[in-house]
């Protein structure tokens, strides 16, 4: 019977045990989807043939006589194709051989090599650092694996330890943590490669950033003095960098603690971000604030005795009262020295050195973010010394026996005198009574011993303690007597009448102060002054006629005050 024979390669496969994180690959063969044979290289390989198409024929072991040693089993010493031949070609009809000689192969292919895979990346942010590999968002792993011969059956991967898979798609990494990835390629006739590792982390963590503001500051109103100090962190790759802008502007990198002396006076806005080494960025942080450029402002106030002239005096009564206010932060102390003396915080109005003379005050603020107030001055003068007043008296006038007397037509002056302010007002009473404003020159009308009381207050109130002086006022003019050097022998018309040769006699008493002189005239003459012992001989003055002549003589006198006294005498001179 017609026989074909068939060569029927009887593989034996051989287990070969890995380390449990790879799988077990069997070396066998394969027949892809042309018909062509592969054959793991390691294979024993049989010989047997049978006159049968069918697979369940009987079947022959063949076996080589020349050299047994070398066959049943053999091995296929050579990768790729191999070539079971025999040198003539039969024809299947005739059954002769076929001219020109055909060589008839059975092809074989031999594989012992493993396939080789690569793994591939997909575009994502890499940083590398003390040896280990950080890669950002995005990243997915592409496998790759060729085999020359038999061809690849499946890639297998493991990721941290756990069973191979069969790798079928590109694998995204979106978990962060650290990876050990391993992977391989197994061909078809159970070749496999060594596992390849790669170990890397995935970071998908944005940074984070803080900020701190130093001292000078009050909650969220802060000094030029301070700055503001980024603090970063990053869980993993680390910082690439970090940015920031103030109110909106071009932002730049941040290297060291941010000043803020540029900005102006108010409201501002620190926007702030870091980046980490695989490009996480994290949302940007906006920090409000207000900066507080502006100092106190304080003022004085001089509370009690003060006059504003050329100067500005005060008593010692006198305080100061120093008050400040502030723009936003509020203040936080006032400062002030008098003239030479140490800084001294202020808590309440405080007095000024008695001494006499100009002082200065020195003052200034600090706000409660150390916003320091320029020096202000305040200059007073102390006027600590009371003013002095005298009383001067004028005309008619007149002392004796320790005692002044004065009339009604004296004029009495005070006279003040301040070095300092000057004089606010000057005060008199007279007996006691009430207080009079000085203002002019006045005069007593009332008789009798006058005590007077005076003083003056200066224009920062130092008053001085009451001066006294005294007087008495006298308005009483003399009394005028007049005598006869003999008595009146007759009356006419009611008045005396006197013999021609009748002496007038004149006098005046003063109570007080004493008469000072007498004038007289006799009908009609001109007055002239009464000389004592002198007399008036009435006789000389009638015109020698017999007959009776009607006498007037006026007298006048005066005090030493001037005060005045006037009598008429009527009389007649004659037989």
């Amino acid at each position: 019977m017609n026989r074909l024979i068939t060569f029927l390669l009887l593989i034996f496969c051989v287990s070969t045990t890995f380390a449990q994180q790879q799988i077990d690959h069997v070396k066998r063969t394969y027949i892809d989807a042309n018909g062509k044979v592969f054959i793991n290289k390691v294979l024993p390989v049989y010989l047997w043939f049978t006159t049968s198409p069918t697979e369940k024929s009987d079947a022959i072991l063949l076996k080589s006589e020349g050299q047994a040693k070398y066959s049943n089993p053999m091995y296929f010493d050579t990768e790729g194709r191999n070539n079971i031949k025999h040198d003539f070609a039969v024809d299947q009809e005739t059954k002769q051989s076929v001219i020109p000689q055909t060589i008839v192969d059975f092809d074989i292919y031999v594989d012992g090599s493993a396939p080789s895979t690569s793994l591939t990346f997909a575009p994502a942010p890499k940083h590398t650092s003390g040896g280990v590999v950080y890669y950002g968002k995005g990243l997915t792993i592409n496998l790759k694996s060729k085999d020359e011969i038999s061809g690849v059956e499946n890639i297998h991967y493991s990721v941290d330890a756990a069973p191979y898979q069969t790798y079928s798609a590109t694998l995204p990494m979106d978990k962060e943590k650290g990876y050990v990835f391993k992977y391989y390629g197994s061909d078809n006739v159970g070749n496999a490669e060594a596992p390849s590792s790669e170990s890397f982390t995935v970071d998908l963590s944005s940074p984070v950033t803080t900020h701190a503001v130093s001292d000078p500051k009050l909650g969220d109103i802060i000094s030029p003095k301070a700055t503001i100090t980024l603090s970063f962190s990053d869980n993993l790759s680390g910082i690439l960098n970090t940015k920031y802008d103030f109110d909106n502007k071009a932002g730049k990198i941040y290297s060291t603690p941010l000043a803020l002396p540029d900005l102006a006076d108010g409201d501002h806005s620190l926007t702030y971000y870091s980046t980490d080494n695989v490009l996480n960025e994290e949302t940007a942080v906006t920090y409000k604030f207000y900066l507080d450029k502006t100092p106190p402002v304080v003022s004085n106030e001089i509370i009690g005795d003060q006059f504003a002239g050329v100067k500005t005096y005060i008593s010692a009564r006198t305080s100061i009262k120093l008050t400040a206010t502030d723009n936003k932060a509020g203040v936080e102390d006032i400062f002030y020295t008098v003239d030479t003396s140490r800084q001294t915080t202020y808590s309440s109005p405080f007095l000024i050195p008695w001494t006499d003379g100009v002082h200065t005050i020195r003052y200034w603020g600090i706000d409660k973010v150390a916003n320091v107030a320029n020096k202000e001055y305040l200059t007073v003068t102390m006027d600590n010394t009371k003013p002095k007043t005298t009383i001067t008296y004028g005309r008619p006038q007149f002392f004796t026996r320790d005692t002044l007397f004065i009339n009604k037509n004296t004029t009495l002056t005070l006279n003040p005198v301040d070095d300092g302010a000057g004089i606010l007002k000057t005060e008199y009473a007279i007996n006691a009574g009430g207080n009079n404003t000085y203002s002019s020159s006045f005069k007593i009308e009332e008789e009798g011993f006058k005590s007077i009381d005076y003083y003056s207050t200066d224009k920062v109130n130092n008053q001085e303690s009451a001066n006294l002086s005294s007087c008495v006022v006298d308005n009483t003019p003399p009394v005028v007597f007049f005598t006869f050097s003999i008595s009146p022998v007759d009356k006419k018309d009611g008045l005396n009448v006197y013999p021609p040769y009748t002496k007038m006699y004149l006098a005046a008493t003063d109570k007080q102060v004493g008469a000072d002189n007498i004038l007289f005239s006799a009908n009609g003459s001109p007055m002239k002054e009464y000389a004592s012992p002198h007399t008036l001989d009435a006789s000389e003055k009638p015109d020698k006629s017999k007959k009776l002549k009607k006498q007037l003589v006026k007298v006048i006198t005066k005090d030493k005050l001037g005060n005045q006294a006037e009598q008429s005498i009527e009389f007649y001179i004659g037989y």
